[in-house]
């Protein structure tokens, strides 16, 4: 039996009812670790690339060949689709079209591009600048040409920054140009209160992708409420980093009071429980067995 590719499931479960749940991952580990829990895809964090990379906030540090193959690791660490961050496309028409490929041959699933000047930065973040919209066009064409000339089952979706730089109007424009040019999905990100969000999905006739980060500027509204409103897809792109940057800073400061772990046992997983969970150890041991 032929299995599914990641690229054509993606696309299915865009035309199939209900709403879609998307964790963020940043590394092959937390990808792996929402493929156990049960997700059924997951996406890529362009911001937890950094953090995990350089240690450092998402502003535009990272590169095209950095991002690329993290993307990678990732796809090669799961079997559900991945949804990838691609930041502005690194560069004009041409260089987005090279970066939809390389993304597709990586192994994800989806990207999106973003409409923000390079560098870029976290939408939640004050400063952003947009591009303008002749040239958003011409990016949104090249990254169509390039996904249906390697797979046209690839998802290819556009984020707007623009609520923050020139209010809703002008970010629906863009969602309703981006439409008429075939773009798969639209994605608002860092969308205000729920007045924007009941008249982005009103107004906008593709599935629109909501982006959900504790700490930043959209409400903590839940997946139900989200899908009630009209979302496709809610997104939760820095759960994970977040989660892991807590926990771990949480055990190390008692690990420091304490001088050991011992009495915090409940706080980490044990060493061969990782192996066999997520760190395929029958698999290699098995494998290590059959070429001996």
């Amino acid at each position: 039996m032929v299995k599914e590719k990641p690229t054509t499931r993606f696309r299915h479960m865009l035309r199939e009812p209900g709403v879609i749940v998307m964790p963020g991952v940043y590394d092959a580990l937390t990808a792996k670790i929402a493929e156990k829990v049960g997700f059924k895809i997951i996406t890529h964090s362009g911001g937890g690339t950094t953090a995990s990379l350089l240690g450092r906030a998402g502003v535009g540090t990272v590169s095209f060949r950095e991002m690329c193959d993290r993307v990678g690791e990732i796809a090669r660490a799961v079997e559900i689709p991945l949804f990838a961050d691609a930041d502005t496309g690194y560069g004009g028409p041409i260089d987005v079209y090279r970066t939809v490929r390389e993304f597709i041959r990586a192994g994800a699933a989806g990207l999106f591009i973003e409409d923000q000047e390079w560098p870029n930065r976290c939408g939640h973040l004050a400063g952003k600048q947009i591009i303008p919209i002749e040239e958003l066009v011409g990016k949104v064409k090249a990254a169509l040409d390039a996904r249906n000339d390697e797979d046209p089952d690839f998802v290819f979706a556009v984020r707007t920054d623009a609520i923050a730089v020139e209010g809703l109007a002008e970010a629906i424009r863009r969602g309703k140009i981006c439409s008429s040019l075939g773009v798969d999905l639209f994605f608002m990100d860092a969308i205000e209160d729920i007045q924007q969000m009941k008249e982005a999905t009103k107004e906008i006739d593709i599935p629109i992708l909501l982006s959900v980060v504790e700490g930043g500027k959209t409400p903590l509204i839940s997946v139900s409420e989200a899908e009630e409103i009209g979302f496709k897809i809610v997104a939760f792109p820095a759960t994970t980093l977040l989660a892991c940057v807590k926990a771990v800073q949480d055990v190390l400061q008692l690990l420091k009071q304490s001088g050991s772990v011992q009495p915090h046992l409940d706080r980490v997983i044990k060493l061969y429980d990782f192996f066999n969970e997520f760190g395929d150890l029958p698999r290699m041991l098995e494998m290590e067995q059959k070429y001996r």
